[in-house]
């Protein structure tokens, strides 16, 4: 029990944020009870090769009821049912092993600061014993030694979300990048060779369809049952799948021609203009407006690779051959909305830890994975 804190009257003037109480990457919140007082300790699972007892994972579950009563308040019950609480709880308990294992701890004081700081528990201006009291009773359905425990593991997996991610860094060439796929504007011209102008032409015989379905067999295996775990599957009779068989070779052969024509094309750019080469080769030279990055362009889907083509490209340059699900593209700019400096300059630093918060998160994302897996 953290006696000092019940009996303090005094708080800090600057409390820390709800934040630092839950992980930053991997938010621990939940519904339920508090369980912690049912003496069950049968194993219920395992983790690291340890076994876990009923009475371990249900402090976990309360624990993380804890954290969404905090995120959430009287709005949980609205998102209660998109809450997985289980997993949550025993990714706590996996996150939780790897911090004992690392040597992590946190101090009774750490405890005691940290608390009289959360706003939940001020009056007037500083920490109030009996809000304290009232809150852990009414709100999060707590005893005190209970939240003070789960409390020092908060503080524990903020640590170890430090140690994983403190090393981390954004430079100004990743900030700049960053910020202007967000922001940036850029509109192109390009010369499009769309399977779909292919596909028109070309009509295969009979004999042609059963040729490729022969050499082709295991793309049309279909499933016979609906048993995931056993996963049986047969190849089809020719005429059943015919239909498929004629469009995927009738699509299969316009994507041939589709992606012979932009090289083509391509050829024809090292010694012509842009438009004289897309007319030597019988395509179209088309423009786009101004779009962001992510953002779909009308009758060509989506720009990412539209845009950042363009923005490597110098004026009058073709870019390399794009590829995209419709056929085959070569783009160059049309115009670039210049950066609005002033503006960027006065957001950038806190861009900059935005940028930094989320390359954190999937780094520790990314950590909770390989964790997963060793700890089984």
């Amino acid at each position: 029990m953290l006696k000092i804190l019940r009996h303090k009257k005094t708080a800090k003037k600057v409390w820390i944020g709800l934040a630092l109480i839950i992980i930053p990457a991997f938010a621990l919140w939940g519904f339920g009870g508090a369980f912690s007082s049912r003496q069950d300790n049968k194993p219920l699972g395992k983790i690291f090769g340890r076994q876990v007892t009923d009475l371990e994972f249900k402090d976990s579950l309360s624990a993380v009821t804890t954290s969404a009563i905090m995120r959430f308040g009287d709005k949980l019950p609205e998102v209660e049912k998109y809450l997985n609480l289980e997993a949550q709880a025993w990714q706590r308990l996996v996150l939780l092993e790897e911090a004992k294992r690392r040597g992590i701890k946190a101090s009774d004081k750490e405890i005691v600061d940290f608390i009289e700081s959360l706003p939940y528990f001020q009056y007037k201006g500083g920490f109030d014993n009996k809000t304290y009291d009232q809150t852990l009773r009414y709100a999060f359905r707590l005893k005190a030694r209970a939240f003070e425990e789960q409390t020092r593991q908060n503080l524990i997996l903020n640590k170890l979300y430090k140690q994983i991610t403190d090393n981390l860094k954004i430079n100004d060439k990743d900030a700049d990048q960053a910020y202007d796929k967000e922001n940036q504007e850029i509109s192109v011209y390009y010369i499009a060779s769309l399977i779909a102008d292919f596909t028109k032409t070309i009509k295969p015989q009979e004999s042609e369809l059963k040729d490729y379905f022969e050499k082709n067999k295991e793309t049309f295996r279909q499933p016979i049952s609906t048993d995931k775990e056993k996963k049986e599957t047969l190849i089809p009779e020719f005429q059943s799948v015919k239909q498929k068989v004629k469009d995927t070779l009738v699509n299969a052969e316009a994507m041939k021609k589709a992606e012979e024509k932009i090289n083509q094309c391509a050829q024809e750019l090292k010694t012509r203009e842009f438009k004289d080469a897309a007319k030597k080769c019988g395509l179209k030279v088309k423009g786009t407006p101004a779009f962001k990055f992510g953002v779909p362009i009308e009758g060509v889907g989506p720009s990412d690779k539209f845009w950042e083509a363009a923005k490597a490209l110098k004026p009058e340059q073709a870019s390399q051959i794009i590829k995209l699900p419709a056929g085959f593209y070569i783009v160059k700019i049309k115009s670039i909305l210049p950066r609005d400096e002033k503006k960027y300059q006065k957001e950038k630093p806190e861009y900059r830890e935005r940028l930094l918060n989320q390359k954190k998160d999937e780094v520790f994302n990314q950590f909770i994975i390989e964790l997963n897996k060793k700890a089984g």
